[in-house]
């Protein structure tokens, strides 16, 4: 049986194909521009690979522009602190300079005129601008960090401590020229100079700070710790009862019984043994040790008993805060001007000493500028781009927690100061005991910054260099999955374009007329 096809259909079925083969002339041209996926249709695994990659390839972009910023954030900042390291180390040899206890008071004031210099160059570096941003005042960075007052005010002195010093009062083994120990100075109406251990609200006096402890080392304790003075009252000595009588049975019989006849010399009578006899003699079980000593020893009840009296009254030269003081209430105690301290049971009054000097307030925060180089955990370490004040200039005794204050972020800048006035002052005691100490630690606290700011920056470049290297390997991989050939394409659209205007010819000559004209 015979099928007759209408004319209407013949036109649908010619229109179809000339529409597709059309769309896929059309599909040719698109790929001209060098990719064969324009759309899920196109090649759904393909696409949806492309997807992929061209998702990875604009993480890659952010990072790159976060490294980028990074970078040039952290070669300024490490340009400056480079510079301010200098300034401080050239700050530091004039502070050594300035210690010659030979120098003439002109050739010191010329000195600390230099000296102020340097503060006021490092001063400016620590304002420095990129852009309308400030390097250091952590995201504070639209506020200028760094003000010094246009007047001097006065500022507590603090007594900074040696390496021996150090391990002794602190207990610490630590590096002293990058860590400061400190205690504040104090006097009496008398002038007679006292420390006070902010940590743990003792009290010492300037001849047992200097040489008085050397000789508790000498008797076999190595910190104030291992006399534990937290067990003893105000005016009682550093050590148990235990202590004292091992202390007294180590001398001679014949020391003892010079002691109680009143015939020994000061040499042998050291001040170990005099705290040692003292504090026998205030122990409430005072007679059942006398008599332990004397049997120890060989001598009489009546020796020890004169020896120790000898010594009942002995003044020494550490003692505890009243108990009213505590750690916590050191700044409003410094508001009063002072502190009221118990010492052999009578009430006395030690102002802090304190030095006119000018002073360097921070206004940044302590928050840090972090921008991110990977996919992946943020790692808040290696992230940070900037530096804070507290980060270059650390803390010291008027900052830290036991003063009652925060972090100034300004600590070693006014340290630097207190040596300035000291030079100017022609000082050199103090300089040659204390300002090389601050010095120092100003020196080796922002070295360490550097070193820090100079390991993240060469991470973040290498960041960097891995990053391009990504880059490289997602432009492959987009290209592998979506690049066209053009040679093929090249042939293949030839062919389409053919095809094409054979369907419109050929369309033009079996169409009627009238159809033909319209196509």
């Amino acid at each position: 049986m015979a099928i007759r096809m209408s004319s209407i259909q013949f036109m649908y079925n010619y229109k179809k194909s000339l529409n597709k083969t059309y769309a896929a002339q059309q599909k040719l041209f698109e790929q001209a521009d060098g990719s064969s996926i324009h759309r899920g249709s196109d090649d759904p695994i393909g696409y949806t690979h492309l997807m992929r990659y061209q998702f990875t390839q604009n993480e890659n972009t952010q990072y790159t522009a976060n490294v980028d910023t990074a970078v040039s954030w952290m070669k300024n900042s490490d340009n400056l602190v480079q510079e301010m390291t200098d300034h401080i180390k050239n700050f530091e040899r004039k502070t050594n300079q300035a210690a010659n206890t030979y120098l003439s008071e002109s050739d010191a004031k010329a000195i600390a005129q230099e000296m102020n210099a340097l503060v006021d160059q490092i001063m400016s570096s620590c304002n420095y601008q990129l852009g309308d941003r400030f390097l250091f005042a952590g995201q504070k960075d639209l506020t200028q960090p760094f003000t010094m007052s246009s007047d001097k005010v006065d500022r507590g002195l603090a007594k900074n401590l040696d390496a021996k010093q150090a391990e002794f009062f602190k207990d610490s083994s630590g590096d002293i020229n990058v860590s400061l120990y400190q205690m504040l100075t104090l006097e009496n109406s008398a002038g007679d100079t006292f420390y006070l251990d902010t940590h743990t609200g003792y009290i010492y006096s300037e001849d047992f700070m200097t040489d008085g402890y050397k000789d508790v080392i000498a008797s076999g304790y190595n910190s104030i710790n291992e006399v534990n003075p937290a067990d003893y009252a105000a005016g009682d000595v550093r050590i148990s009862e235990t202590t004292a009588v091992r202390r007294i049975e180590a001398v001679d019989s014949d020391t003892i019984t010079a002691i109680a006849e009143g015939t020994a010399d000061s040499d042998t009578v050291t001040e170990n043994l005099a705290i040692a006899l003292n504090r026998i003699a205030t122990s409430k079980d005072s007679d059942t040790y006398i008599e332990q000593i004397a049997s120890d020893m060989g001598v009489s009840e009546s020796t020890v008993e004169a020896a120790v009296a000898a010594y009942s009254d002995y003044e020494y030269d550490f003692f505890k805060v009243s108990d009213y003081f505590t750690n916590q209430g050191i700044i409003t105690a410094m508001g009063k001007g002072g502190l009221e301290v118990t010492m052999d049971g009578s009430t006395t009054s030690l102002s802090f000493t304190t030095i006119k000097q000018n002073v360097v307030t921070y206004s940044g925060d302590d928050n840090h500028i972090s921008m991110v180089k990977l996919n992946g955990a943020t790692d808040t370490a290696s992230d940070i781009v900037n530096m804070t004040g507290m980060d270059m200039f650390g803390t010291d005794i008027f900052d830290d927690s036991y003063s009652g204050n925060e972090r100034s972020g300004s600590a070693m800048l006014n340290n630097l100061l207190t040596v300035y006035e000291k030079v100017d002052a022609v000082d050199a005691h103090w300089l040659s005991s204390d300002g090389i100490t601050l010095a120092d630690v100003a020196h080796s606290t922002l070295v360490i910054s550097e070193t820090s700011m100079g390991a993240r920056l060469q991470l973040y470049t290498s960041v960097k260099d891995m990053l391009d290297n990504q880059s490289t390997v997602i432009t492959e991989d987009i290209t592998n999955i979506s690049s066209t050939d053009v040679a093929e394409l090249a042939t293949k659209l030839m062919e389409m374009t053919t095809i094409y205007n054979l369907s419109l010819s050929l369309g033009g000559r079996v169409l009627p007329q009238s159809l033909a004209d319209y196509l």
